[in-house]
């Protein structure tokens, strides 16, 4: 049986956070579900469109994803009774899971995607020091930051990433670009083009907005300007693209 197609009992998503690392999407999940019409899912990271149809042998990771467990999990997550359901896995853009997008085009077709994103050069700095914090990462910056087969800089090339969404051909005119640079010097204007990009009451607000989440602890040491020369180079082309695909400036970016 072909699990995409088994009709779920329970209320489906329509509105998903696909990605970016680094970018805000804890404080945007949670900035959705202070809207009364909205309910954002717990946890924040469902990753139900990743991983093989069926279910993983054990100790393949935490992040194999929950393809496996089908529909009618996956809509038992979500409040059926709210207008706008939605979760925030910001894994679904990598195109180390190719059959994510296809995915969510035949099972939540109407659904509206969400795509947070930042300047590409800090984006790749900010993962950088997260995996030196947690010890996934041993190497400088200059060495890893260079490194053509990390996601660093891939996971910065956001019109790369966004392009198989955009293939399938579902989610013209739905999907909605959210800038962390723009979350935070200006929160109340963007939260209320969020908003009314969703169709939910733009006027609403909450004072637990101005809280930010997942900050990083400290600011790190700055990256040498030869390094972000490099950086810059490797990204220019695709930031242009994802410009003129947006027909936002981006004016605070360095790329």
């Amino acid at each position: 049986m072909d699990r995409a197609r088994t009709e779920p009992t329970g209320a489906l998503p329509n509105l998903v956070l696909i990605g970016a690392m680094k970018c805000g999407t804890t404080s945007l999940h949670r900035y959705l579900d202070l809207h009364p019409d909205v309910a954002m899912s717990r946890p924040k990271e469902l990753n139900f469109f990743l991983g093989p149809d069926r279910r993983p042998e054990q100790g393949t990771g935490r992040h194999a994803g929950n393809w496996h467990r089908g529909p009618e999990w996956y809509a038992a997550r979500f409040d059926a009774d709210a207008p706008l359901r939605g979760e925030a896995s910001p894994g679904y853009t990598s195109p180390d899971h190719p059959d994510v997008a296809g995915r969510m085009a035949e099972l939540i077709p109407g659904a509206h995607l969400l795509y947070a994103v930042r300047d590409p050069i800090e984006r790749a700095v900010s993962q950088y020091w997260h995996h030196r914090r947690d010890g996934t990462e041993t190497r400088e910056p200059a060495e890893a930051l260079r490194d053509p087969a990390s996601q660093y800089v891939s996971r910065g090339r956001y019109f790369q990433r966004l392009a198989p969404f955009l293939a399938t051909g579902a989610f013209h005119g739905r999907i909605t670009v959210v800038a962390r640079e723009h979350l935070r010097d200006r929160p109340r204007a963007t939260l209320r083009g969020l908003f009314g990009a969703l169709g939910v009451d733009d006027g609403h607000w909450s004072t637990a907005m101005d809280q930010r989440r997942n900050a990083a602890p400290e600011r790190p040491p700055p990256v040498g300007e030869a390094v972000r020369r490099e950086l810059r180079a490797a990204l220019a082309e695709d930031a242009a693209r994802f410009r003129d695909f947006t027909g936002e400036e981006f004016a605070e970016w360095s790329v």
